[in-house]
């Protein structure tokens, strides 16, 4: 089988943060802004660098076109984040460009769910070609079997995740309209409702949960407020996995796709028992998931796992951890936590926010926008 997770693509979204790589090599405002930046390699500094460097050395013994395409793509969208964080004005463009993405992707969305087709599939947009019945999302309405859309993404939890995302950026904005921000809320919540995602809606539910808090708690009360806000929300990343096997006990036969998860956190699992330190290479998961799983619905799901832990534990192991711990105590009071941890329901029901560069795109466009907020 042709796995898409291990097929080397290139977007026109690579092509722009090329683009927007030479511009900031070429503009002498941003060396003199990276001159100001006083940096102090600290230990905490000298032991991620070199945890880093063990990791990307032990990459290169699982090394193929996709994953060097990831690694750069990833350090391009790195660099496109650091350009918006040196320029305020750049933040009000970005957006701007989300607004007309919403607005686009919606269109597409709606276009397609209630005509039951593609505008104009691969042609132009990059949508899925609808006419696949077989191989496309579908679901009940009203007693009425009928295709989910999908607009120009991969799957409609990418898509009712992303829609989610974005009008979050959007509406965490001191300077929004009332009449728009209604809008966007409306409409955020209808995808949702037309793709059947469950991910997104916990997503979004959080969101509005926090913004109320914001909005009508005291200072005291918004700190403890938060406080368990977060922990029960990495209490809920944590033990997702637990429930998900629970529920694969009781409900297997009804929803199938409980199984494949259930079955894909076991895989996961088995390659970190397995290849503890390193876990099995950067983007391996798909390649290596037959080898541990015994399930033959595997055989024809080939995905990654859906779990944010279980996928940085099977690739990169307690090394890929580490790292991400002492990044995460060294900015502590920089990230919003809040606004990060919003995401723990696509975190632990999903593999796009990692394996997808719309994905990825996203979160970490939310932690540069609220980049020093400590909600």
């Amino acid at each position: 089988m042709l796995v898409d997770y291990l097929i080397p693509k290139i977007y026109l979204f690579d092509c722009l943060l090329i683009v927007n790589l030479l511009i900031f090599l070429f503009n002498k405002k941003n060396w003199l802004k990276l001159k100001k930046i006083k940096i102090k390699l600290k230990k905490i500094d000298q032991l991620i660098l070199f945890l880093l460097a063990i990791f990307l050395i032990r990459q290169f013994l699982h090394i193929n076109l996709a994953v060097i395409i990831y690694l750069l793509r990833l350090v391009l969208i790195i660099i496109f984040m650091i350009t918006i964080y040196l320029d305020q004005e750049k933040q009000l463009i970005v957006r701007k460009a989300l607004l007309c993405s919403i607005l686009w992707l919606s269109f597409l969305a709606y276009y397609q769910f209630f005509m039951q087709r593609s505008l104009a599939p691969y042609q132009f947009f990059g949508e899925p070609n609808l006419g696949h019945f077989a191989l496309i999302s579908r679901a009940q309405f009203f007693n009425q079997e009928k295709i989910l859309p999908y607009a120009s993404t991969a799957h409609p939890n990418i898509l009712a995740g992303i829609i989610s995302l974005f009008t979050m950026i959007i509406l965490d904005n001191k300077n929004k309209k009332p009449l728009i921000s209604s809008l966007l809320l409306l409409n955020a919540l209808v995808i949702i409702f037309l793709t059947q995602s469950l991910s997104a809606f916990l997503t979004f539910c959080l969101f509005l949960i926090y913004s109320f808090i914001k909005q009508r708690a005291t200072n005291k009360q918004i700190s403890a407020c938060l406080k368990f806000f977060n922990l029960s929300l990495i209490a809920l990343f944590i033990f997702t996995p637990l429930i998900i096997k629970q529920l694969q006990l009781n409900l297997a036969k009804e929803y199938p796709s409980i199984l494949r998860r259930a079955t894909l956190n076991t895989a996961a699992w088995a390659m970190f028992s397995n290849q503890t330190i390193f876990g099995v290479g950067l983007n391996n998961y798909v390649k290596e998931v037959e080898n541990y799983s015994q399930n033959q619905e595997i055989v024809r799901f080939i995905q990654p796992v859906h779990h944010g832990g279980l996928l940085l534990l099977s690739e990169g192991g307690l090394i890929a951890l580490a790292i991400l711990l002492l990044l995460a105590w060294k900015f502590r009071t920089q990230i919003a936590w809040s606004k990060l941890l919003i995401l723990s329901p696509i975190f632990a029901l999903d593999h796009y926010l990692i394996t997808q560069a719309v994905g990825l795109t996203s979160w970490l466009l939310i932690i540069t926008i609220s980049w020093r907020s400590r909600r």
